[in-house]
């Protein structure tokens, strides 16, 4: 690190110097060549063209070396100041300073600046200093939405602050000194705390930090059911290149030297869990070389035979033989009549995107999954329903039917054009037939769960982007094995928030005297960000999800869950789009919550 660099803009720490009601105090000031800043930074100062030292330079990153605020090259944007440390106990961020709404940039009509709490939100101004509001997008421990008009004006010339203090459970943001918002927190967790310009220029006086303790922790303490572990760690290094050759094409290109190894994949994503009858753990996930959807992929698995306190070296089910491939969307079935262990994937040549020579991957196991048959490939075309040219399997595990007139049966959930369906088998998997579909346009990957009169509801997620935008997870109940949609079942589940995300189900108690059991799903609590893993609950059917707890408050993409033996149910979800955790907690109870 450049020292000129270091010394030129850092943060320090000034002992008992703070907020009168916080004993023993810390503050960090803001300063420059080793001063207290006591006069406005001008824009010119962090201009590149108007002041050459920050060239190369485009934000100021919050981070300690010596105790110092450093610099870090950046590509978004550089008037952001990021704090060193995190705050513990009653604590205060305030930024003093000037601003000329007419220097706005008109970008998001005209935000800034704000004060943002890491994983939560942020406070500020919008409409050019005319108004307030928080924000939490994408905030896993969220802020309470708060919009109002500003009590200042920020065109009078004249110096003004903005803050944030946490006293107690309280959390307040105040404006020259005066509460404007009020809301509870987590007395105990740390607050990360940022000052963010966004399209406002101002010119700063100052920037103070206070707090009964500062932690060099950058990184929230997420609160969790159960303690997590991280199963599938990725190397975060490229395994090959990707360039576009087409609209639906194109090329990924293996980077020498770099050859997969199990346990040392660039990227691990999608993941699928089931039970053996033995009671094995199987841990399935695709293997990456990068981390593009459509590149070189093969599925891999991890065993546990003690309910996931130890696990084998992950097993490649491919076995090497599709080295130029992209085997993913993993759909594993235990077939409890026979012991057979089922994998079934999606396969097409590597950077090809819904085009080239699509088959579904299928293999299998007689051994508990610790070896794997060759594969067998089925043309795409015989597992598609009338009028679709592509589809993709679950991704989440399948099921094997436990009730009704066609207990035994096998079914696979897919998906395609807007649709979620099955395809089932009634010989063990040696023939398969595809079965019904929900009502198209709206839904997306899903998964499938059995209902007490044999139904099997899909669970499926709602798609991301433009109008077709939906909040809610959405459900489909198909009869008769799977063979019929039920007329009037599709609909999306207020209570079950999707960030347009796959997500898990698995029944946790059959139904009994009379009552229908207990199903579970598990993914995103929020409908704003793959964040705040909930596991939910429904006591009649999927009618109702009238339970819930968290999971995991932090990161939290895809998923999927399995009960064990003993009733505890386990959970592998993905974290960054390249590890993935895993957690065992305890089951809801079996009695709806008010009952």
């Amino acid at each position: 690190m450049n020292r000129t660099v270091i010394d030129s803009l850092f943060l320090t720490a000034i002992a008992s110097f703070g907020l009168s009601n916080i004993a023993a105090a810390e503050e960090i000031h803001l300063v420059r060549n080793g001063k207290p800043i006591e006069k406005n930074i001008k824009q010119t100062d962090m201009d590149a063209e108007a002041n050459p030292f920050w060239k190369d330079w485009t934000q100021r990153k919050g981070e300690t070396v010596d105790g110092r605020f450093v610099l870090e090259r950046r590509d978004k944007n550089f008037r952001d100041f990021p704090a060193a440390k995190s705050a513990l106990g009653d604590c205060e961020f305030e930024v003093v300073f000037f601003l000329n709404p007419g220097e706005y940039r008109n970008r998001g009509g005209g935000r800034g600046p704000w004060l943002r709490l890491t994983d939560r939100g942020s406070f500020g101004f919008l409409d050019r200093g005319r108004g307030l509001s928080t924000s939490h997008y994408p905030g896993s421990l969220p802020l309470e939405k708060f919009d109002g008009p500003s009590p200042i004006n920020l065109g009078d010339g004249k110096l003004h602050s903005m803050s944030a203090r946490r006293e107690g459970d309280v959390l307040s943001f105040l404006i020259d000194g005066k509460v404007v918002n009020k809301q509870k927190v987590d007395p105990n967790a740390n607050l990360i705390f940022n000052l963010g310009m966004l399209e406002s220029y101002p010119q700063i006086a100052s920037i103070r930090f206070t707090a009964e303790k500062f932690s060099h922790k950058l990184i929230t303490n997420f609160g969790s059911a159960a303690p997590v572990k991280t199963l599938f760690d990725g190397t975060g290094k490229p395994q090959e290149t990707v360039a576009r050759s087409s609209v639906d094409k194109f090329v990924a290109t293996r980077i020498k030297g770099r050859d997969y190894a199990p346990d040392k994949s660039a990227v691990y994503r999608i993941p699928a869990l089931v039970v053996t009858n033995k009671g094995t753990l199987l841990a399935f996930v695709e293997a990456r070389a990068s981390g593009f959807d459509w590149g070189h992929i093969r599925l891999v698995v991890r065993r546990s035979e003690d309910h996931g306190k130890t696990w084998s070296s992950e097993i490649d089910t491919t076995g090497g033989k599709f080295p130029n491939s992209k085997i993913g969307n993993p759909v594993p079935i235990v077939d409890r009549d026979t012991d057979r262990i089922f994998l079934i994937g999606h396969s097409c040549p590597a950077g090809h995107v819904h085009s080239g020579n699509q088959q579904i991957f299928m293999v299998h196991s007689d051994d508990d999954g610790k070896t794997w048959s060759d594969a067998r490939m089925i043309p795409m075309g015989q597992w598609l329903p009338n009028g679709f040219n592509w589809m993709l399997s679950g991704p989440g595990h399948g099921i094997q039917l436990a009730r009704g007139k066609h207990k035994g049966r096998l079914i696979a959930p897919c998906y395609g054009h807007g649709t979620g369906y099955v395809v089932y088998s009634d010989d063990h998997g040696d023939t398969w037939t595809v079965g019904a579909n929900s009502p198209g346009g709206l839904y997306n990957e899903a998964v499938c769960v059995e209902l007490a009169d044999g139904d099997i509801m899909l669970n499926t997620r709602s798609p991301g982007g433009g109008d077709s935008r939906r909040p809610n997870r959405g459900m489909a109940v198909l009869t008769n094995g799977g063979a019929k949609y039920k007329d009037g079942t599709s609909r999306f589940i207020p209570e079950l928030p999707c960030p347009s995300c796959q997500g898990g189900t698995a029944r946790l108690t059959p139904p009994q005297d009379g009552k229908p059991g207990v199903i579970l799903y598990a993914g995103p609590g929020l409908s704003t960000g793959r964040v705040r893993g909930t596991l939910f609950a429904s006591y009649d059917d999927g009618k109702t999800w009238p339970y819930k707890i968290d999971i995991y408050q932090g990161p939290y993409g895809y998923s999927d869950i399995a009960v064990l033996p003993g009733g505890k149910i386990a959970c592998l979800f993905e974290l960054n789009k390249q590890d993935l955790l895993f957690t065992i907690f305890d089951a809801p109870p079996t009695n709806p919550p008010n009952e």
